[in-house]
């Protein structure tokens, strides 16, 4: 809802305050017309009860009318057609002479009229220490307040005036001097609010009989609509994507899917290089991210998964949608001089969304070692479901890692074994099947 703005030291203008108003006004029209639209009137409270002789009391209600903002000026503010929900309020109750015997039926319509007669104060130009009362200082009263009520008619049962909608039938036969309660009845197409919102929805729910149906919602609809027979046996099913090989590939939301669970394994590093009687350590295992993502149906995404590392190219990240990465491990350090090479460090990753399980079971690669001196290269680490690799207790180069996502071994003199690729499972409610 817009507000207005005055500064400190600002002149404020009369249009100031009437924007402020004609804003609440606008503002309550949109709610109003969010809980009861604005396809015609609707009409709350204004209880029809007898009245001394034959004449009724209208209790205190509103009653909503679809308009326009404002169809005239007012005070200053031009007028605005742009359609609004308004509301009539009376906040007292109103008695309705009926006259005599009869059946009538009694409307209700909103007027808008002017109100709250007084002399207003008018800034002074000539002498600004003396205010003039009145426009030109003739002290004339002015309506200071655009009043919306509701205004009742009454006319034979069945005769609804123009622009009125229906709310009570009397019926008082011939003779009688007083309005009882057995003569009041509401009339037909009144608009009345039957169920206010606290009703709507009860915590106690009645039982329905016969068969209820209702739509069944789209496959992975994760909304509060009601959940049919059929839409809890396909909700059973799931649905599957993986990618074994590294690489990039595309992945399109299908429709009828907010989420999916995402299951990536980061690659692993590279064992080191063992040289001069010192042997490489092995290449961490890679990372491991669980974690459910919200998707859009229809979109395609990207999927990234990762490439182990050799002594030549470094090791890449597994990945999707660029919504989150799964590092791979790091690779073994290298033999020589005397000093074996230490195990690489496991892989990690990085989420932007919450409820993630990540790293379970990821490893660091084993340091290279001397065993009765002989070059023994570091195992390589694993990641999440995968056992570390083995001690490169056969000399020369490592051996690869443990896929998906193990680190190479050492070499106990030459290459590290190369680090193995990452994986990436995409699974989603669905029918894999349709």
């Amino acid at each position: 809802m817009d507000r207005q703005i005055i500064y400190a030291g600002a002149i404020a203008l009369d249009t100031d305050q009437l924007l402020q108003s004609r804003n609440t006004m606008v503002g309550l029209g949109y709610l109003a017309k969010m809980l009861v639209g604005d396809g015609g009137s609707y009409a709350d409270g204004l209880a029809c009860t007898p009245a001394s002789g034959l004449a009724v009391s209208l209790a205190a209600g509103s009653l909503t009318f679809p308009t326009v903002v404002d169809a005239g000026y007012v005070g200053a503010l031009p007028p605005d057609g742009d359609p609004l929900v308004k509301a009539g309020i009376n906040t007292s109750p109103v008695v309705v002479a009926l006259g005599g015997p009869g059946a009538f039926l009694i409307s209700g319509a909103v007027a808008e009229s002017a109100a709250g007669n007084a002399p207003v104060r008018y800034y002074n130009a000539a002498n600004p220490a003396q205010a003039l009362i009145g426009p030109g200082g003739d002290g004339e009263p002015q309506a200071s307040i655009l009043r919306q009520r509701i205004v009742f008619g009454t006319t034979a049962a069945g005769v609804l005036p123009p622009g009125a909608v229906p709310l009570w039938n009397v019926t008082i036969p011939s003779g009688a001097s007083s309005v009882l309660p057995g003569m009041i009845s509401v009339a037909p197409g009144a608009p009345f609010i039957a169920v206010k919102l606290p009703q709507a929805a009860p915590l106690l729910s009645p039982g329905f009989a016969g068969t209820p149906t209702a739509p069944t919602a789209a496959a992975g609809d994760a909304s509060t609509l009601l959940a049919t027979t059929a839409f809890v046996a396909n909700a059973g099913r799931r649905a599957r994507a993986v990618w074994t090989s590294a690489g990039t590939y595309s992945w399109a939301c299908p429709v009828g899917v907010s989420q999916i669970l995402f299951r990536g394994w980061g690659a692993g590093g590279a064992g080191g290089v063992g040289s001069a009687g010192a042997p490489g350590g092995g290449g961490g295992g890679g990372g491991y991210l669980e974690v459910l993502l919200d998707v859009v149906q229809g979109e395609t995404y990207a999927v990234v998964v990762g490439a182990g590392a050799t002594a030549a190219a470094a090791v890449t990240p597994s990945g999707f949608g660029g919504l989150l990465s799964v590092f791979g491990g790091g690779n073994g350090g290298n033999g020589g001089g005397g000093q074996a090479g230490g195990g690489g460090t496991p892989g990690s990753d990085a989420v932007l969304q919450l409820a993630a399980l990540s790293n379970p079971g990821t490893g660091s690669g084993q340091p290279g070692y001397l065993a009765g001196g002989t070059s023994i290269g570091g195992a390589g680490g694993g990641s999440f479901g995968t056992s570390a690799g083995y001690a490169n207790t056969a000399g020369g180069g490592g051996v690869p890692g443990s896929w998906p996502g193990g680190g190479g071994s050492g070499g106990a003199s030459g290459a590290g074994g190369q680090g193995a690729d990452g994986l990436v499972i995409l699974e989603w409610p669905g029918n894999p099947r349709s």
